[in-house]
């Protein structure tokens, strides 16, 4: 069964598309059929990939019903790993989309009927319809944290609205987990963050951290993800380590 996971955050630069890409990288590698999603306006996980967005954004035809997922899913460089696309252009009106609920719930429907293991969607960095959406399709809901100051703010609100897209849910959507990110272990500040996160929700942080590592931020620019930009820096070895706790954690709850 199609297990999709949506990434969410109300606040930009906290490695969420980062981690969109380098996850769905890994779980690609351990040969899971898997889709990363690009509802963020930006369309940085698009671009993070080497992928070209066709203009308008694919998602008027997928949603108007002219075409399917499989069909506008792109390839990338990585077996295994398929992409569908994000706009071409910034700004691109992608919220005026509307969320009737039969539409949304069809969409989910195929993309069950489709072939992949895992469906990871990248949303935009706010709290608005397109985040919505992506509860709305997302089995469960990983939230990345930044280790710096007003790492906690936020967090609140983001946890408030996943309790709303559980309202008249069958099945609740689950917290996957809270990742704290941009890590480092010589800044008193934040270890501070990320012991102060932990104490706050001791059960929803992973145990996996991803560090500040710029190979991560190089393999973005280089339209790379780390696994082939940068296998033995840190932030690889990170993310393969979350890859594998995410796995762990689904083979523990099928049992």
């Amino acid at each position: 069964m199609t297990q999709v996971l949506a990434i969410a955050s109300q606040k930009g630069g906290v490695g969420k598309t980062t981690t969109a890409i380098n996850l769905g990288s890994y779980l690609a590698q351990a040969g899971h059929e898997t889709l990363i999603i690009d509802l963020d306006p930006q369309g940085n996980a698009t671009s993070g990939l080497s992928v070209r967005s066709p203009v308008p954004t694919p998602l008027s035809d997928l949603w108007g019903g002219q075409s399917k997922w499989q069909k506008l899913a792109a390839p990338t460089a990585i077996p295994s790993l398929a992409l569908f696309p994000g706009p071409a252009r910034s700004g691109e009106p992608l919220e005026g989309f509307s969320l009737r609920s039969a539409r949304i719930a069809d969409l989910r429907a195929e993309l069950d009927a489709a072939s992949w293991d895992h469906v990871i969607i990248d949303s935009p960095p706010s709290l608005g319809p397109l985040t919505s959406l992506s509860l709305a399709w997302a089995d469960a809901v990983l939230v990345p944290v930044q280790c710096e100051y007003f790492a906690m703010e936020g967090l609140t609100q983001m946890l408030e609205l996943v309790d709303r897209a559980n309202q008249g849910r069958s099945k609740p959507l689950e917290i996957l987990g809270i990742l704290l990110t941009l890590f480092s272990e010589t800044h008193q500040l934040s270890v501070e963050v990320a012991t102060e996160v932990r104490k706050y929700f001791p059960r929803e942080v992973l145990e996996t951290i991803i560090p500040r590592d710029i190979a991560l931020a190089e393999a973005t620019s280089h339209g790379e993800p780390v696994c082939r930009y940068a296998p033995r820096s840190r932030g690889a070895w990170a993310y393969l380590n979350l890859a594998k706790e995410i796995l762990a954690n689904e083979c523990a709850q099928a049992r």
